[in-house]
């Protein structure tokens, strides 16, 4: 016959279950001491706000709607009825990861909580976590991905430094960092449109700056510099420049035509001097340089003017000549080394001709005001990614913010471009005007040097 357990062992048993949970709850705390100690002090503040939200997830996931109720039977083994019903809530698991803009929450789905149903609960998140603002994308089938910002990096100034030079080249387009504080970078390689456009003053010069930062210390680049605005900002830069000129109608199509000829010449030589029918397959050189023709304020040459004097007429035949011939640099260009930039504040139609800018490959958008600006430049798929779509871009912060499709990477990407200060750039144009050549003449030297070759 067996004896009774010993009322002391008994009462034995609780003490010691709640003493090995005091221990665990002391190692728990001391590891999070530990990891917060360890952790250096500007990261403190995203730590805390993630061991908020991931302790806090289940309730605050039911607060702003995201959970599913599923009806389903009780488990063989339970002593309810078969017949019963058995409500039971579906939660998204998460996994919480400090960043230095905030807290990175990834999101796996579940039923019909998908990308959709969590970007319509952002801005709630955003109350609830006290954030300025919760970003929504979709990281990969099955995964979302929530940005709790704490700190933006969208809307931290970033000033162009010359390290970026070495990094560049006339392949590739560094163009800012993106939410993450990451490089972007734009596709150049065998491109020959490209069109930037936004409101007046949100960047696009500083953009374009920025890019002829990046090359001008090239020998295998030159540059056609065209300033529609016809003021001092281009002024200086005038001097890395093979062919320049402000607001003149007469001797902007002037220098496209010089351009043009250029483009023909190299379409006859290009097997004979390169080995290759297209110059990308080699890269550009100090003897076939990349050409960059800037067209700043681009709508004021294409525009057609609608009157019947003379002077009228004079002009409205100088913007269909320009626009024919832009439209066969960027048609024709790309595999002999011309590439055009074109940046208006409206890419619609009646600024740049739809057959200019839909044969343009590359596309960057500073702030819209209105929808159908943004579709213009940047297409309709713009409409599916409200949070890069450029309305959102008008807000002060986001002056140098540019909407774009970004080498590598799905959907449209925000950008925070760099701010290039006047005086750096005229600095390095009047350190880089010794590299200034004449194409057509380098062409010319080329051929020459091949003919006494072959004698």
């Amino acid at each position: 016959m067996m004896s009774p357990p010993d009322p002391r062992l008994t009462m034995l048993i609780p003490a010691a279950v709640l003493a090995l949970a005091a221990v665990v709850g002391l190692v728990w705390l001391a590891g999070h001491l530990v990891r917060y100690a360890r952790t250096p002090r500007p990261l403190r503040p995203m730590l805390r706000r993630a061991w908020r939200i991931t302790y806090t997830w289940k309730c605050t996931a039911r607060r702003v709607g995201l959970v599913q109720t599923e009806r389903s039977r009780p488990p063989w083994w339970s002593n309810r009825p078969a017949t019963a019903v058995i409500l039971r809530e579906l939660i998204p698991a998460i996994r919480v990861a400090v960043e230095p803009w905030g807290v990175r929450v990834d999101a796996s789905t579940v039923g019909r909580l998908g990308v959709e149903e969590f970007q319509n609960a952002a801005s709630h998140l955003a109350d609830v976590w006290r954030v300025g603002q919760v970003r929504v994308e979709q990281a990969r089938p099955g995964l979302v991905r929530l940005r709790v910002l704490i700190t933006d990096p969208l809307t931290s100034h970033t000033q162009w430094t010359e390290d970026a030079t070495g990094s560049a080249g006339p392949g590739l387009w560094l163009a800012g960092v993106d939410a993450d504080g990451q490089p972007v970078t734009i596709r150049s390689s065998g491109v020959s449109g490209v069109v930037v456009a936004g409101l007046a003053g949100y960047g696009k010069t500083s953009f374009l700056n920025a890019r002829f930062c990046q090359l001008a210390p090239s020998p295998a680049v030159q540059f056609v510099l065209i300033d529609g605005k016809g003021g001092p900002d281009y002024g200086d830069l005038f001097t890395r420049a093979w062919l320049s000129a402000k607001d003149d109608p007469q001797l902007v199509r002037d220098h496209l035509a010089r351009v043009r000829e250029l483009m023909t010449a190299r379409q006859c030589s290009i097997r004979a001097v390169l080995g290759v029918k297209n110059m990308w397959h080699v890269g550009p050189s100090g003897n076939w340089p990349l050409v960059v023709v800037v067209i700043d304020e681009a709508h004021t040459f294409l525009n057609e003017t609608r009157g019947t004097d003379a002077d009228s007429k004079r002009l409205d035949a100088l913007a269909r000549e320009t626009a024919r011939l832009v439209e066969e640099l960027i048609r024709k260009g790309r595999n002999v080394g011309i590439q055009v930039i074109l940046a208006t504040q409206k890419a619609t139609g009646d600024a740049i001709p739809t057959k200019i800018r839909d044969n343009c490959q590359v596309a960057v958008s500073f702030a819209q005001r209105t929808s159908e600006a943004a579709t213009a430049v940047l297409g309709s798929d713009i409409s599916g990614f409200p949070d890069e779509h450029p309305r959102r871009l008008q807000d002060p912060a986001y002056v140098g913010v540019a909407s774009m499709v970004a080498e590598g990477r799905a959907g449209f990407t925000l950008v925070r471009t760099p701010y290039v200060p006047d005086a750096v750039a005229d600095r390095i144009a009047g350190q880089t005007t010794h590299l200034v050549r004449d194409p057509l003449a380098l062409l010319s030297a080329e051929a020459e040097v091949m003919t006494h070759g072959r004698s």
